[in-house]
């Protein structure tokens, strides 16, 4: 599980722990900026002491602002584009702070913060796809190589998941195709009497896998 990682701007005279946080020895340079004796206790509080944070994306690649002690509420929707790239580019699965699993299982590092993500569908959701290029878009501006033979159709769902590296952290995850994307494709994708999914791209007829789940 997690531990704190913030403290004090100040020490007791005897170098002991105040509030809660790290002793005086044991601080980083930015801890020195926290206030551990605030008086807000409430839970969102003690996290954000510990610059963990919580963000949730939608089926359509909206990213929103989540509070852990409420699964279903959500504060305001994140449109700045350097945040959001610089939120995507760094995903990675959350192998470490198991008191969030199984509900935020990634989570994007940027300098001290913490920024755990649950999702709909994928942390990652392909908004716009250039055909000429072969290329998607997610975030805000970031690109993946569009690969359609990579493709899974997910039964359960209906969705097309489609893979992508994440540029910083090398992450290889399933990333979902947004609706709009997917109709755009649904003319050239054909089933045959067995059963097996193609799609036709480019003059080439190439399968796509269909599994009854499919996990990012």
């Amino acid at each position: 599980s997690s531990s704190s990682s913030s403290s004090s701007s100040s020490s007791t005279t005897d170098g002991g722990n105040r509030g809660g946080g790290p002793s005086p020895g044991d601080m980083q340079p930015w801890q020195k900026w926290i206030n551990y004796d605030s008086p807000y206790k409430a839970p969102d509080d003690e996290l954000n002491r510990m610059r963990h944070y919580f963000y949730y994306v939608n089926n359509k690649g909206r990213l929103f602002r989540a509070r852990i002690d409420k699964e279903d509420f959500l504060e305001g929707e994140i449109r700045d584009d350097r945040f959001k790239d610089r939120f995507f580019s760094q995903l990675r699965r959350n192998a470490d702070f198991v008191d969030y699993l199984p509900s935020y299982s990634f989570l994007s590092i940027n300098l001290y913060d913490h920024y755990f993500c649950r999702f709909a569908v994928s942390p990652v959701v392909f908004t716009d796809m250039n055909p000429e290029q072969e290329q998607l878009r997610f975030g805000a501006t970031l690109l993946a190589p569009f690969t359609p033979g990579n493709m899974k159709y997910c039964e359960s769902s209906g969705a097309l998941f489609h893979p992508v590296t994440i540029p910083k952290t090398q992450e290889s995850m399933m990333g979902v195709l947004a609706s709009s994307i997917a109709e755009s494709l649904v003319h050239s994708i054909e089933v045959d009497e067995k059963g097996n999914y193609s799609i036709d791209w480019k003059g080439r007829r190439l399968p796509i896998a269909h599994e009854e789940s499919v996990d990012p």
